[in-house]
């Protein structure tokens, strides 16, 4: 199961945000400026302020709509903060679902070996993962201080398990099974007030968790945020549809992406009957109609779809069964078969043992009221039906979100199939749409997601010709439908809708009028998604798009950038049978495709280490920096390595080099197991000495070896890339466009001459010069401040990714890369660019011309001038 193009968007926002707090070791700043990167504001006008939730813990959150897989992304978020916070010999992480419905899903998942969220995890912790529940915890089940220190421990907790006065009170006693492991961990550092030394809750505290918030929503209590704090975490990872205003989002999911990645059924078409029984017959035959050509689909080679409805009841009272049971009968006296219908109420569960996803399956019809809120999740479920008589206001926002997701998560050829349905007959249409957009919000979606239908109230007799007479009686009112569930013995379903068989002719206009109306309004959503995706501001959230400035393009120069495409550097891919040749992108994973360490020198200076046992983690007021190791671990180095045969330190400490390399993302071009062998290769040539300050400080040699191997990945994706430039491997073709709209960064600049009407802010007093300088020379027809990353901005990609300051267009059609330089920036990187934007220009051919500006230095070097220099040849281009 590999991630949607959202869903490592969202990863990649979480690793440059731990990133930041890594580099700047402030946990506002990362927030700030992880923000700023993408040129949205923090403060009034933009992003709301870091909240300060827990003291000196990095708290953020990932904004996902239902159906968008939070359970995944959790999974996969594990890896890039262990790795971010450093090698640590205990890595557990504390897993807080809002409901025993949901951590029973989740313990489901976590625990098989064949689930995709599982596999995740094993790949990235060598599968050395144990999960654990509350019970295995308060009895130490495999719970104890070797098996945390050699794993991944994951402990799958319900909010209520550490919230309720009873669970806390068993989190929080005196616990004999759990004495050895207190013992081992030593003096509580944070002790918790009132809880014993060995109680569960102390023990946790201790470990220090990354803390995994599944709706967190739902954790904003006073209760739940004392909870927080009482497990002492290194780090909390809120996941939401929902998040509130204390949430610090550093990721937001747009339905809009789901819907792209076809995750969930969009739109949601919402019709209005005009009683409770046209809604069941509509219902039904609507199910029919779908099932009809989804059986089609799948005999044509499709996946199998058997399309459910969710009918919601709306009792007199309380949730009893008789009401349930009444739509049964209706159901089953019109001949549905009984194995059809379910009923999933508090008190009753016909769904417990059923696989809804199997052929073998026969269920279509589920009854329900609001048991299926949360905690349940199937894919076939399409249609919503109320059966609220008319006067009754219907409640849906708790289970709209039920109907959402798409199966397979692929888009069907039936567009029917790709969309899902809600039908209703209040009476207060008005309100059953609010309460749809209020569920639609709750699941992370807004209202362009769903389209509305009312149908038109059933025309009154035509009078009959009668003669005119005094004193007639008023007719009496029109009587309101009769309740179905008042006599559901005397129902009856229109026979067509029962019947299986479709056609034009077995169709009701009602139904008929839903699906021509249903794949009108489905077109209209397609447009828009595809108008969305060639949004040049869609990279970025709808909820922050209006928190940045936006430009367009002049436009005198419209139609100009339109055809304008500049090269940009490209891969050929050798000609096979299956495929002719073909071009792509060039990326630095392409130029590391042939990186080996076989062979490769590994006289690393090991001699200029710390010799303090470190680690890097967060401190008390959220700084992560540097420090002494501290309790457990130290002891452990410290006490059992003595007490180890030499040969088992060594091995140990190969172990965990070797675990700190693997799970360096930078070194994802080399193999696992030539990886291994290399930090062998390095530790059999060490010296007497060395191996002595190796057993102090394993996690320093690691580091040391990583930047190591980085070096020398850099080196061979330089040299691949020069050499394969000169033989024709790599090309230049025309990519990248220019967009008539783009985002700003900072404050706008108004100058003369701009492409578009305003520009990104110029960064320092020398991009203003040479703004200013371009807007006074006869030969720029115009000129852009390029940005430094995004959609909007070009780059020369090679082993690394230069992004030129300037791009400038001359009235002879000669289009310019400028990149300004201080004079006190000239250093080895600068000579770097220059040459890279030379092969560019080369490449490109004569239109386009690469150079490098600086002040006052003159480095005699081709590509690179003097700002006077510059000015004059760009006159007399």
């Amino acid at each position: 199961m590999e991630l949607k193009n959202y869903q490592r968007a969202v990863i990649r926002d979480l690793e440059r945000y731990l990133e930041i707090l890594m580099q700047t070791g402030s946990i506002e700043t990362a927030y700030r400026r992880l923000w700023e990167e993408k040129h949205v504001p923090v403060g009034p006008g933009g992003m709301p302020r870091y909240q300060d939730l827990l003291p000196g813990v990095a708290n953020v959150c990932l904004k996902v709509p239902t159906g968008g897989g939070k359970t995944f992304l959790a999974a996969n978020a594990i890896e890039p903060i262990f790795n971010a916070l450093g090698v640590m010999q205990q890595r557990v992480v504390v897993w807080l679902v809002p409901s025993d419905a949901i951590l029973t899903q989740t313990l489901a998942a976590l625990r098989n070996p064949a689930h995709p969220y599982r596999q995740k995890i094993d790949v990235a912790f060598n599968s050395r993962v144990e999960i654990y529940t509350k019970d295995q915890l308060l009895s130490a089940t495999r719970f104890n201080i070797s098996a945390i220190t050699e794993q991944l421990s994951i402990l799958v907790l319900s909010y209520d398990s550490f919230r309720g006065k009873k669970e806390q009170l068993k989190a929080r006693q005196e616990n004999s099974s759990l004495a050895q492991l207190a013992q081992a961990l030593g003096t509580p550092t944070h002790p918790v007030e009132d809880a014993d030394p060995t109680a569960l809750l102390q023990i946790i505290n201790q470990l220090r968790p990354v803390v995994i918030v599944d709706e967190s929503h739902h954790a904003r209590s006073t209760l739940s945020k004392q909870m927080l704090r009482d497990f002492n975490p290194r780090f909390v990872l809120d996941l939401t549809a929902t998040p509130t205003k204390e949430s610090n989002l550093i990721s937001i999911v747009d339905a809009i992406h789901l819907r792209q990645e076809n995750m969930v059924k969009l739109p949601v078409f919402v019709m209005n009957r005009n009683n409770q029984l046209d809604v069941l017959n509509n219902a039904v035959q609507m199910q029919s109609i779908l099932e009809a050509q989804a059986m089609a689909e799948y005999r044509n080679g499709g996946c199998y779809i058997r399309p459910i409805v969710l009918f919601q009841a709306q009792p007199k009272g309380k949730e009893d069964a008789a009401t349930f049971e009444k739509i049964r009968t209706i159901l089953v006296k019109n001949g549905i078969p009984a194995e059809q219908i379910a009923i999933k109420t508090a008190d009753i569960n016909e769904l417990k043992n059923a696989d809804l996803l199997s052929p073998n399956c026969p269920i279509r019809f589920i009854i329900t009221v609001n048991a299926l809120k949360e905690g349940w999740d199937c894919p076939f479920a399409y249609i919503l039906a109320s059966l609220a008589n008319r006067t009754s206001q219907v409640d849906v926002e708790q289970i709209v979100g039920r109907i959402l997701r798409l199966p397979y998560t692929r888009k069907h050829p039936v567009p029917a199939l790709n969309m899902s349905y809600v039908l209703t007959s209040s009476a207060d249409f008005k309100h059953t749409l609010d309460g749809i957009v209020k569920g639609l919000n709750n699941a992370g979606f807004t209202d362009q997601d769903y389209r509305a239908q009312e149908e038109a109230p059933a025309p009154a007799p035509l009078p009959t010709a009668q003669q005119t007479t005094f004193n007639v009686t008023p007719p009496a009112p029109a009587e309101e439908p009769q309740d179905i569930f008042d006599d559901p013995d005397t129902v009856q379903l229109d026979p067509v809708c029962v019947n299986p068989a479709t056609g034009p002719q077995k169709i009701t206009p009602a139904v008929q009028d839903i699906l021509a109306q249903a794949g009108k309004e489905i077109a209209v959503f397609e447009a828009a998604l595809q108008q969305h995706k060639d949004d040049p501001a869609s990279d970025l959230p709808q909820e922050a798009q209006k928190m940045v400035g936006q430009t367009k393009v002049k436009a005198e120069f419209a139609d100009e950038i339109e055809q304008l495409v500049l090269p940009k550097f490209c891969l050929k891919i050798p000609q096979s049978i299956l495929m002719p040749s073909d071009t792509q992108e060039l990326t630095k994973e392409n130029l590391l495709s042939n990186f080996t360490l076989k062979g490769k020198p590994s006289n690393i200076d090991f001699d200029h280490l710390d010799n303090n046992l470190a680690q890097v983690d967060l401190d008390g007021d959220g700084t992560p920096r540097a420090s002494k190791m501290e309790s457990q671990y130290q002891q452990y180095i410290g006490q059992q390595f003595p007490l180890m045969p030499g040969e088992n330190r060594l091995k140990l400490c190969r172990s965990m080099i070797h675990t700190t390399l693997s799970r360096q993302k930078k070194l994802n071009a080399v193999d696992d197991t030539e990886l291994q062998r290399y930090v062998d290769y390095i530790i059999d040539g060490m010296n007497q000495d060395q191996l002595d300050a190796l057993e102090q400080m394993p996690v320093n040699f690691a580091n040391k070896i990583c930047d190591y191997i980085i070096k020398l990945q850099e080196e061979t994706a330089r040299e691949n890339f020069y050499n394969w430039l000169e033989v024709g491997k790599i090309v230049t073709e025309p990519r990248f466009k220019l967009t008539p709209l783009i985002t700003l960064s900072g404050k706008a600049s108004s100058l003369t001459k701009s492409l578009y009407k305003q520009e990104c802010e110029l960064d320092d007093n020398f991009e203003y010069d040479m703004a200013m300088a371009l807007t006074g020379i006869d030969s720029v027809r115009w000129w852009h401040r390029n940005p430094t990353s995004g959609r909007n901005a070009f780059c020369l990609n090679a082993f690394r990714n230069h992004y030129p300051d300037f791009i400038v267009m001359t009235n002879s059609g000669k289009v310019l890369l400028v990149e300004t330089k201080g004079d006190q920036l000239e250093n080895a990187e600068s000579r770097e660019k220059i040459k890279l934007g030379l092969a560019w220009q080369n490449a490109a051919g004569s239109q386009y011309r690469y150079y490098m500006v600086f002040q006052n230095k003159d480095l005699h070097l081709e590509g690179a001038y003097r700002f006077d220099e510059f000015l004059k040849i760009l006159g007399e281009l």
